[in-house]
């Protein structure tokens, strides 16, 4: 039977570890570089948690750009996810995303004590589940997690972690990447999932295991038009681009704008351990926009490439 770890993320990197048992006719915007490749990502603000606020951002591409010729403008509920949700202001909802990231809500119930408290859900029962932190276990005690932090399992030997494999060692209460499958089909998506290729953790090659993912998987991902969500000891963020030298475009929840890190390398002091993919599935066709109907003819609709000028 293989061993399992479990990653405890939260925002100010003091994770532990456990050992136990543009938004036009939603096409997605590839900008092509001489040696790689970054998709038109979101960029948010910590909200209640670094994993699903980095969460929101992978919800909120696939709500703007859609996937494989499929929309899914209710991963964002109630309009167009934003682009940035930079500045925010903790307790004032000023953004649709930060509802779907963490909703008032889900702070009431699980959020009462502060920071890195504990021990300060409110009784049962809660709320009906409406928003990403709900589903991963963010904050929540029965999940084992402490205010802002979220539980991602991996296996030891870094083999991949499915969502059936969560669902088999009975950790679907503790799983982070489950919460994905699970907001997916609350959001009206997904019921017919593969959860055997669909969701899964995995540690990186670089950390000398028997198997990972490795920097060409993570390209695969971003070539197919995928996010990923990228795990550095105690912090998740989102990998949206490449140059094929190894290094990683992210957005950070923390700073606004554009980061970098090394493929196996370390972000703030935080080495890179592993990754959470996700391929979304259930959509339903794209109505096109005005002015964008010629453009289905010639095949060019959902790709725009853009080859900008460089000195160097």
């Amino acid at each position: 039977m293989k061993k399992l770890t479990s990653f405890i993320m939260s925002w100010l990197c003091l994770g532990f570890l456990v050992t136990a048992l543009p938004g036009s006719a939603h096409a997605a915007t590839l900008v092509s570089y001489s040696q790689g490749t970054k998709l038109g990502a979101p960029d948010y603000d910590w909200w209640y948690g670094c994993s699903a606020t980095s969460a929101g951002m992978m919800m909120g591409y696939y709500d703007r750009n859609g996937y494989a010729g499929l929309c899914y403008d209710n991963l964002v509920p109630g309009g167009v996810a934003e682009l940035s949700t930079f500045p925010s202001t903790a307790g004032t909802w000023n953004y649709l995303a930060q509802y779907a990231i963490a909703s008032p809500e889900h702070v009431s119930d699980f959020y009462q004590g502060g920071y890195l408290a504990s021990g300060d859900d409110v009784a049962p029962p809660h709320h009906s589940f409406n928003c990403l932190a709900d589903f991963m276990g963010t904050s929540q005690d029965s999940a084992g997690n402490f205010n802002g932090s979220t539980s991602f399992w991996f296996y030891t030997d870094g083999a991949q972690i499915t969502a059936q494999d969560i669902i088999a060692n009975g950790l679907t209460a503790s799983s982070g990447m489950y919460g994905l499958y699970e907001y997916l089909v609350y959001a009206g998506y997904g019921a017919a999932a593969n959860l055997s290729t669909d969701f899964y953790n995995q540690y990186i090659d670089a950390l000398g295991l028997a198997y990972g993912f490795t920097f060409g998987d993570y390209m695969a991902e971003i070539d197919a038009g995928r996010v990923v969500l990228v795990h550095v000891k105690g912090h998740t963020m989102l990998g949206y681009g490449y140059e094929t030298n190894g290094l990683m475009y992210i957005h950070d929840t923390w700073y606004e704008g554009e980061d970098t890190m090394m493929w196996g390398g370390a972000y703030s002091g935080l080495d890179h351990i592993g990754v959470t993919c996700f391929i979304p599935s259930g959509g339903t066709p794209c109505v096109p926009l005005p002015g964008t109907v010629l453009l289905l003819g010639s095949g060019l609709l959902g790709l725009v490439v853009v080859r900008p000028k460089s000195s160097d």
